[in-house]
């Protein structure tokens, strides 16, 4: 039998979108979900009350919460974590939620090569307030990427089968801001693009077969044509996952070694 597992975009605290795909995940069989970034880790009782309410939800749908973290997330509250002893982060009174460190490595029961790189810049941070709407830890530095090669390559991995970021790699079609906004200055615009393209150098230092992100708002579908950074081609299928209260926030999918994901699916609910 297929073991199809779950994707979901930006959630933003979005309390009733994130139940509802809980749910939905959990009325499917699909009992290990990730989440790709912006998934609400905010301060004060808003954050609390999120945490939570989705904790529960997982809890009643049987479902397990892995996060890659965004742009828009509490950093502080991460420094304040957990490890366990697979290298996921957690809070002790949220046992259905694990977080990704950035250049996490894992192998799924089947032998899916799984890596994670969240982190992004905000575009808006002109408009936030530091340490309450904005962290300047969402920012996805060289050194980050350089430690997801580096776990990578420990692994003896020659490719990922499935890599989840927050960010998309630079180069990818149909994403971009067409008319910017008065907020948004050159400086932060190219602080910005410059993680898109470090991204893009750890994926050609990785060559994942499957690629799913967030962050860019939009439901996105490409067939990557790559080339490492030692001059071989590689190909990946890339697939960006819109926002809360977007039919398409969500899909599922059956991961493969050797192929990355097959049968992607929006999640019918």
């Amino acid at each position: 039998m297929e073991a199809r597992i779950g994707f979901a975009g930006d959630w933003h605290g979005n309390v009733a979108w994130a139940n509802s795909r809980l749910q939905a995940f959990g009325a499917a069989g699909v009992s290990t979900v990730y989440q790709v970034g912006d998934f609400g880790l905010w301060p004060g009782s808003s954050g609390k009350r999120f945490l939570r309410t989705v904790e529960s939800t997982c809890e009643q749908s049987d479902v397990q919460l892995f996060i890659v973290l965004g742009n828009h997330e509490d950093y502080g509250r991460v420094k304040l974590m957990r490890t366990d002893d697979a290298g996921w982060l957690y809070l002790k009174d949220y046992p259905r939620l694990r977080f990704a460190t950035r250049g996490h490595t894992w192998v799924d029961a089947a032998g899916t090569r799984f890596a994670a790189l969240g982190g992004a810049g905000s575009i808006d941070r002109n408009i936030r307030r530091p340490g309450v709407s904005w962290w300047p830890d969402e920012e996805l530095t060289e050194d980050d990427c350089a430690r997801l090669v580096s776990n990578v390559h420990g692994e003896g991995w020659q490719r990922v089968d499935v890599m989840i970021t927050h960010e998309a790699p630079a180069g990818l079609r149909r994403l971009g801001i067409t008319t910017a906004p008065a907020w948004l200055t050159p400086e932060v615009e190219a602080y910005c693009y410059a993680q898109r393209v470090r991204l893009r150098e750890a994926m050609d230092e990785v060559a994942p077969r499957s690629l799913v992100h967030g962050h860019w708002h939009a439901s996105f579908r490409d067939d990557w044509e790559g080339l490492t950074s030692t001059g071989v081609d590689y190909r990946c299928d890339v697939t960006g996952l819109p926002e809360d209260d977007n039919p398409s926030n969500a899909v599922t999918a059956v991961p493969v070694p050797g192929l990355g994901l097959t049968n992607v699916e929006v999640l019918r609910t």
